[in-house]
């Protein structure tokens, strides 16, 4: 029964996690992570929040702010408009069907994930953009989406407990791993 009424729930303060995350990762990486000048070490960021929204959001509650997140960096990132928003929906399917397998509280699970998600999103990201003729070559978008990842992957290790800690803090419900939003 109450799993029942937490699927009929409204999601809480959808939109304005998902703009709002998505506006403060645009400064964010404008901001600070450019200026630090990492080069191919970089960490993405957008793809870790999408993957995290893929993983921790409620069913109903994946699709659509996976998407939007996608379109805003796709307004922020100058690139192929609408590249991100469709990688980030393939995201949100692997990772939901990848949650009913593996246990996505595990560390370990979140680092491997990271790992494949953020290097999965910048090769089709290149993939694109070879498409479009403006790719780097295959060799160099393989060494920079793996060092990408290996950027990000350590980071959604911080970054999935201090979510949580936010949502809890916001009133956000949890019900069954899966927060209402």
């Amino acid at each position: 029964m109450q799993a029942v009424n937490a699927r009929n729930l409204q999601p809480r303060y959808r939109w304005r996690i998902v703009v709002g995350g998505g506006l403060l990762l645009a400064a964010v990486h404008a901001m600070l992570l450019h200026r630090l000048r990492l080069g191919d070490f970089t960490p993405d960021l957008y793809s870790v929040f999408a993957l995290y929204l893929g993983l921790f959001a409620s069913r109903q509650g994946r699709y659509l702010p996976c998407l939007a997140l996608g379109l805003i960096r796709d307004f922020f990132s100058l690139g192929l408009l609408g590249s991100y928003g469709v990688l980030y929906s393939l995201l949100h399917k692997a990772a939901g069907r990848t949650r009913g397998k593996m246990d996505p509280e595990n560390p370990l699970v979140i680092l491997l994930m990271a790992l494949a998600g953020t290097f999965l999103v910048n090769f089709g990201y290149h993939g694109m953009l070879v498409v479009s003729g403006e790719g780097v070559g295959w060799t160099r978008a393989l060494l920079r989406c793996a060092c990408v990842a290996l950027a990000s992957a350590p980071l959604a290790l911080f970054l999935y407990p201090l979510l949580h800690f936010l949502l809890h803090r916001l009133g956000v419900g949890r019900s069954g791993g899966y927060w209402n939003i």
